[in-house]
């Protein structure tokens, strides 16, 4: 096993060049970025330039569905005076349960299995949600306790253990290098998966501990609404469309914080907040900067 994988990494170099000059013969405006390792015949999504079909949109949007109806039946169960469902498997075995599954934890696994999907598919563009929620709820259970539970830093185990059993189910390193030609080639996937990692911040945070009727309605909306901005950046077909449907939805959500009195009314920390959430997603627009630079050098 140690001599296979130290031989995909000497070979992950030269194995992605190639893949990056087989997509240079292609052109860079018809290359498929959804070939899978299985063979070149089997593609999980369509080209670049187009946006995916509706069944790859509603996957996408899926974690955003799972993670916003968690929460929202967390808060239904607080509200109506039961305990909120934890199951413990080893029936707290040693006077402490080795693991508590939550309808949060639920989502977790969820996207877990999702980004094991993902990697087997090669990265197409909806599995980056996944890779996003699976770093949000990674970190949100790191260093944590729950229900008598210190999850530490074990809560990251889940998530890295579907990208290792990726790469050995496909018995290579072929699923990163089509992440990183994916993002080369189109850098809001890396602004889907910051939405997806940074999004649930914008909901639930504002509702945890604190639930009321107008939450659960509140919450409701902003878990239609995340998922409707997943569904229109996965159809649409043009980086312009891709980024203002993932602004458009953050945006809603911004307003709608502060007309419900988020940071008590105050104007400047809220302008900063918006000022640094936006700049957060648009981060990765320095990939596109630095792919027009090395094609205008390329191009000399």
């Amino acid at each position: 096993m140690a001599r296979l994988f130290f031989r995909e990494v000497w070979n992950f170099p030269p194995a992605y060049r190639d893949a990056r000059c087989y997509q240079a013969s292609l052109g860079a405006e018809d290359a498929p970025l959804g070939i899978t390792s299985m063979g070149e015949k089997d593609t999980t999504e369509t080209w670049a330039g187009r946006g995916a079909s509706w069944g790859a949109a509603l996957v996408g949007a899926l974690p955003f569905l799972l993670f916003g109806l968690a929460h929202l039946l967390d808060g239904i169960a607080e509200l109506s005076g039961h305990a909120r469902l934890a199951i413990n498997p080893l029936d707290r075995s040693l006077d402490l349960p080795a693991i508590v599954l939550t309808l949060p934890m639920g989502v977790y696994l969820v996207s877990v299995l999702g980004l094991l999907i993902g990697v087997l598919k090669g990265f197409p563009r909806w599995s980056y949600a996944y890779l996003g929620m699976s770093l949000y709820l990674g970190l949100s259970y790191f260093n944590g306790s729950f229900y008598g539970v210190d999850y530490s830093s074990w809560a990251w185990i889940p998530a890295l253990a579907a990208i290792l059993l990726g790469f050995l189910l496909t018995r290579s390193l072929y699923p990163l290098a089509r992440m990183l030609q994916g993002a080369w080639n189109d850098w809001t996937r890396v602004s889907f998966a910051l939405y997806a990692f940074a999004a649930p911040v914008l909901t639930i945070i504002f509702f945890d501990e604190d639930w009321g009727v107008l939450q659960l309605y509140g919450l409701f909306f902003d878990t239609v609404l995340l998922a409707a901005g997943a569904v229109a950046f996965l159809r649409s077909s043009t980086i312009l469309g891709r980024v203002l449907s993932l602004q458009a939805a953050v945006l809603i959500l911004v307003v709608k914080g502060l007309l419900g009195g988020w940071l008590d009314g105050h104007f400047w920390p809220a302008f900063l907040f918006f000022i640094l959430y936006f700049g957060f997603l648009q981060l990765p627009a320095v990939i596109g900067l630095l792919r027009r630079g090395v094609d205008a050098l390329s191009s000399r």
